[in-house]
């Protein structure tokens, strides 16, 4: 049962790291379109980028915390298995 954990526990470590690295790329994105949507005068463009950025940073934040929900949550299948 432990290296099944710490299988969960690595795939959740590269999963997490893959989601930070695409929240970066989100808040560029979002950081891209609210200049430009407030260059062009184009509030819509302007909304949608700070919508990514909103959502980028909440992806980050629940990417942080996924390595070690996926750590709890491997404990616990240990108890229920057993």
């Amino acid at each position: 049962m432990d290296s099944a954990r710490e299988l969960l526990v690595s795939v959740a470590g590269t999963i997490a790291n893959a989601a930070i690295l695409a929240t970066v790329a989100g808040v560029i994105v979002g950081a891209v379109l609210w200049g430009f949507g407030i260059a062009v005068q184009r509030p819509g463009v302007s909304q949608k980028g700070v919508q990514t950025l909103v959502g980028a940073v909440v992806c980050a934040i629940v990417a942080t915390g996924l390595n070690t929900w996926i750590a709890w949550f491997g404990q616990q299948s240990i108890s229920v298995w057993n």
